[in-house]
């Protein structure tokens, strides 16, 4: 009988998305942790939620752990660019300590939404972030779902942070993760004052055996030296991320080459380097100053700081 009653209720949703059917929202501005609340998103939508939502699906893995970090973990979500949600709460260095501890709907890739596994999920808000390819596409049917919250992915980890507690209503909470997470920083920051000015980069695997450095601007808290991890940059290293030579890399010339990546795509590039004198000749690993970090850390999360400063001082400190 519950089978049969989820059926139809399945067939009387989807029937009321094909037609366009939605209830209109009463126009709320509110703050604090009232309820119903309004906000503009950052695709300038404006968005209601009428309740505090208890059934949050995200469109990608990358909010998972700004989610959790709230205690509120979501109850559906998608992968990244490739892979699962599935796959990031068994391989993620910072979802670890998560596993087990709440049931997650698998909606799949990232890159291929799946509406009819989103409306299955039954969630109360969508979110995803603003220029995830194909939402555009299929926007309108999601908000026949149920609401959806576009974050500004450029955002700094703080804002991300409250705009995901704006829609779970764990303001509170995303001020004191706030808290904890830059004291963490202030400690890691002050250890790794002992290297000096020595240099560091933060690079990855392009997937095609180049190397991807992650530049400075999505993580400015690695060379910030003022309420940061306080690492010198050497000169020349991109403000953007993008593919660089080897040659590149060369100039540079770091101290350190900090490998934030899924760690067996990470050593499998070092390994296909080994052969070539250009990559033998840097001083990072003619110094053996080549660090793996876990690709989980690009989130630039609370958690994922976290596990950052965890990681460097281990690494870099002796």
């Amino acid at each position: 009988m519950k089978k049969m009653m989820r059926i139809l209720l399945s067939i009387a949703v989807f029937s009321c998305l094909i037609s366009g059917c939605t209830k209109a929202p009463k126009e709320t501005a509110v703050t604090g942790s009232q309820w119903p609340r309004s906000f503009k998103d950052a695709a300038g939508h404006e968005v209601v939620l009428e309740k505090q939502p208890e059934r949050i699906a995200i469109l990608h893995s990358m909010y998972l752990e700004y989610f959790f970090a709230l205690d509120t973990p979501p109850i559906a979500s998608a992968g990244a660019n490739t892979g699962t949600a599935m796959k990031a709460l068994e391989e993620f260095e910072t979802l670890r300590p998560f596993k087990g501890t709440a049931d997650i709907i698998d909606l799949g890739s990232a890159r291929q939404l799946n509406l009819e596994a989103i409306l299955a999920a039954e969630p109360d808000v969508i979110v995803t972030f603003n220029g995830h390819g194909g939402v555009n596409e299929i926007y309108d049917q999601l908000t026949r779902i149920a609401p959806v919250v576009m974050l500004d992915y450029t955002a700094s980890w703080q804002d991300s942070i409250r705009d995901c507690a704006k829609i779970a209503g764990k303001e509170n909470l995303a001020e004191q993760r706030i808290r904890e997470t830059e004291k963490i920083m202030s400690e890691a920051g002050e250890k790794l004052a002992g290297i000096g000015d020595k240099t560091a980069v933060f690079v990855r695997s392009d997937g095609k055996g180049g190397v991807f450095a992650l530049g400075t601007s999505r993580y400015p808290y690695y060379y910030d030296k003022t309420s940061g991890f306080g690492l010198s940059i050497p000169d020349g290293y991109p403000e953007e991320w993008g593919v660089i030579s080897l040659e590149t890399l060369s100039e540079l010339d770091p101290d350190y080459i900090i490998f934030q990546d899924f760690i067996s795509d990470a050593k499998g590039l070092v390994t296909s380097l080994e052969a070539s004198a250009v990559w033998n000749n840097l001083t990072a690993v003619r110094n053996q100053q080549v660090v793996y970090l876990d690709g989980s850390l690009n989130t630039t999360s609370p958690l994922a700081i976290q596990a950052a400063a965890k990681g460097l001082t281990e690494a870099l400190v002796r």
